[in-house]
């Protein structure tokens, strides 16, 4: 009888446990293959960034009149998703579609990989945030100046008129009106993962 309360105890204490850890992405909006690899790449570099309870993945796998930058909240699993212009030294042809990644100065094409949400500044394109490349193949984020901001070309009148977004130098780019949304979500030291 003592083997039974054990075993019940235990199923118990397992279901429990298990209902307090929240499912990542109940809607299913990231692709399970890129969720998969950015939490990978996340939990092999952990100590890189200070902000442990959200994460941010740009899948540009995904067409850019998709929502393709994912805010993951990974304390309660939900996710924003927004939609976001990549590069165009990485869209040659304009067709919506990123094909290549680049961290080439001059190349105005997207970057890939692990990035760290660094300061907030006003500049060019209003409020912006400094990201800083943590991967050889991005490192040189910074000098490029590749950031996050909002543009005319990430609205939806573009969209509507174009069928795609517009493309930037290599920054991830989203509408004025996501702006506020996605940076009120967002502090320094936040991991940001890049992929494709």
């Amino acid at each position: 009888m003592k083997f039974v309360f054990a075993l019940i105890a235990a199923i118990i204490l397992v279901a429990s446990a298990g209902a307090q850890a929240p499912k990542l992405d109940p809607d299913g909006l990231i692709r399970d293959a890129v969720l998969t690899e950015a939490l990978a790449a996340r939990e092999a570099r952990t100590g890189a960034f200070a902000n442990n309870g959200v994460m941010v993945i740009v899948d540009y796998g995904l067409r850019s009149d998709e929502a393709r930058l994912f805010i993951l909240d990974l304390e309660t699993g939900r996710v924003e998703a927004f939609r976001a212009a990549h590069g165009l030294g990485s869209d040659p042809d304009h067709d919506g579609w990123l094909d290549s990644f680049s961290s080439v100065s001059g190349s105005n094409a997207s970057p890939r990989g692990a990035f760290i949400t660094a300061e907030e500044y006003y500049g060019k394109h209003g409020r912006s945030l400094r990201l800083d490349g943590i991967d050889q193949d991005n490192a040189n984020a910074r000098a490029r100046a590749i950031v996050m901001h909002a543009a005319w070309y990430a609205e939806e009148d573009f969209l509507d008129a174009h069928g795609k977004l517009g493309r930037s130098n290599g920054c991830i780019v989203f509408s004025v009106r996501d702006r506020d949304m996605v940076f009120g979500n967002l502090k320094p030291g936040t991991f940001l993962w890049v992929t494709k």
